[in-house]
């Protein structure tokens, strides 16, 4: 993101809810109101911690076992964040995962059971139910609406064509389509 790119909204919050729903018109997608207010208040949040996803961060797994370790609004606060954390993983930065050898699928098992064990079947913890059932839906359309162009990836085609083929992240798919690229829906080892 660059300061122009925010100058014209006055918040990271209006910027991010302009992008992300850019990003439902663009893909068609209908994500609730209250998902969308929510991931909207995440991605801001995100946007000024530099410890999310980088090298020093520990492993979501590890989050997520010392979560459940916990009691009460302390379990749940600690599950939500690891959540919270793998949505903006899977969404925003998925290729930083690649560093680790695993895939954007490790992240979205264990945000969507992180939501699972915080959701309520109705009030207001009941967005986390909507989280976990669209997990995946939901970060492809954080990813959507964080992306610039293709080139802004800072990946070659071909890096971006052997991590759809290793982890079939739908926004690498679209990535690939998007600059021309056919690709047999079964994956095999033609690119046309």
């Amino acid at each position: 993101m660059t300061a122009s790119i925010i100058d014209d909204a006055t918040t990271l919050h209006a910027y991010f809810f302009e992008e992300l729903e850019r990003a439902r018109q663009r893909t068609g997608r209908d994500v609730p109101d209250e998902v969308c207010a929510y991931v909207v208040h995440m991605m801001s949040e995100f946007a000024t911690r530099t410890d999310v996803a980088g090298r020093t961060s520990a492993p979501l797994a590890i989050e997520f076992l010392d979560a459940r370790q916990r009691t009460g609004n302390a379990r749940r606060s600690a599950l939500r964040a690891v959540g919270d954390r793998a949505l903006y993983i899977a969404g925003v930065v998925p290729k930083s995962l690649d560093r680790r050898g695993i895939g954007v699928h490790y992240a979205d098992a264990i945000g969507r059971t992180a939501y699972e064990e915080v959701a309520e079947p109705s009030g207001p913890l009941s967005v986390f139910a909507k989280l976990a059932r669209r997990f995946g839906e939901i970060a492809a359309l954080i990813a959507e609406a964080v992306e610039r162009a293709p080139s802004s990836m800072g990946d070659d085609l071909l890096a971006v064509y052997e991590r759809w083929k290793a982890h079939g992240h739908e926004v690498d798919l679209r990535r690939l389509v998007r600059a021309g690229v056919l690709i047999d829906p079964d994956r095999d080892e033609q690119v046309h």
